[in-house]
């Protein structure tokens, strides 16, 4: 688990830890908010680079049909 491999305090903390400590330890919930928010940003421009990447890379035939 990671609490065996690190702790969220050291150079293993991760956004999302980020995100929890400000809502619920600082009660920053614009920070919280804003940080889930760009989290989210990411994961779509990931997913739209990987999308766009296969698309490029993918060759697949050229014609349908058998043979």
């Amino acid at each position: 688990s990671a609490i065996l491999l690190g702790s969220p305090a050291g150079p293993t903390r991760v956004i999302s830890i980020a995100a929890y400590e400000a809502a619920f330890e600082q009660y920053d919930y614009a920070l919280a908010s804003a940080i889930a928010m760009i989290m989210g940003l990411v994961q779509l421009v990931i997913v739209a680079a990987v999308l766009a990447l296969r698309n490029v890379f993918y060759r697949g035939p050229v014609t349908g049909g058998k043979g």
